[in-house]
């Protein structure tokens, strides 16, 4: 496997783990992606590089990390539950819908739980399915 195939391997392994949370994190990881190398690459090539393209790599090192800061402050006081998780996202509509239907019927709370974690009714389903089978 040349150089490229592995690189491009393991970009796309780390790529399927990245779970949006919330609404900064994709952001958060383009002030990693770009600040970190190109402070790198300026500490590094500073004898070599004219001052006004050092000038210039400082300020694009900046810029993600400025946006990252606008972008908390402007959710923060316009649309602060996009700071939160999914998860609570989805649980605080799924109760919001609850109490908007009233208190017609009954509610689960094992039923408010599966809504954001879909898999512990996978999971709990089959254990189920074994106690009911006769021997």
């Amino acid at each position: 496997m040349s150089l490229k195939e592995v690189i491009t391997q393991r970009a796309v392994q780390s790529g399927g783990t990245i779970h949006i949370r919330n609404a900064l994190l994709p952001i958060l990881w383009l002030c990693g992606i770009i600040t970190i190398p190109v402070f790198s690459m300026t500490l590094y090539l500073v004898d070599v590089l004219p001052n006004w393209l050092i000038i210039m790599l400082i300020v694009l090192a900046y810029l993600p990390v400025l946006v990252a800061i606008f972008a908390f402050l402007y959710l923060l006081f316009k649309n602060p539950d996009k700071l939160q998780s999914e998860d609570y996202q989805i649980r605080k509509q799924s109760l919001e819908l609850i109490q908007e239907k009233g208190h017609r019927f009954p509610v689960n709370p094992v039923s408010i739980e599966v809504i954001p974690n879909p898999e512990h009714l996978r999971s709990s389903s089959p254990s189920k399915e074994k106690k009911e089978k006769p021997k």
